[in-house]
């Protein structure tokens, strides 16, 4: 139904990201998508990796502030008004889109988009409704 997303708080300085990214490279995981959110003093690293909750542990051993929240990935074709066939149901079922984060998916000529909600379930069956394929934490 819905995707594990890590998302890791880290203040916004040289060398910051880096450390991120090494620790989950020494532990072989496998980074999937990935988005970056920031402020002048902090950002919000958000990625989907192959195994979410071995990140956050390894992430939290290494004394990083990370936890795990979930998104839906809709896949898309590679086709004009693709993004506006997912992004449209959800608006206009008046839900809100707190974010997203668009990445290319395994499947041949297909993009994913990650998307959080103030209404995930909602969000879920709007797009089921319209025949929105959506991938799982295992297709990821």
């Amino acid at each position: 139904m819905f995707v594990k997303q890590v998302s890791v708080f880290m203040e916004n300085k040289a060398g910051k990201l880096g450390n991120i990214t090494k620790v989950l490279c020494n532990e072989k995981i496998d980074i999937r998508a990935f988005s970056i959110a920031d402020t002048t003093e902090f950002g919000i690293f958000r990625v989907i990796v192959k195994e979410p909750d071995r990140a956050v542990s390894v992430l939290r051993n290494a004394g990083m502030t990370a936890q795990l929240n979930e998104v839906i990935v809709a896949v898309m074709a590679d086709k004009v008004g693709a993004f506006d066939d997912v992004v449209r149901p959800i608006c206009d079922a008046g839900i809100d889109i707190k974010y997203l984060y668009s990445f290319i998916g395994e499947k041949e000529a297909t993009g994913r988009v990650a998307i959080c909600t103030d209404d995930m379930k909602r969000a879920f069956d709007v797009l089921t409704q319209q025949g929105i394929e959506l991938s799982t934490q295992e297709e990821i």
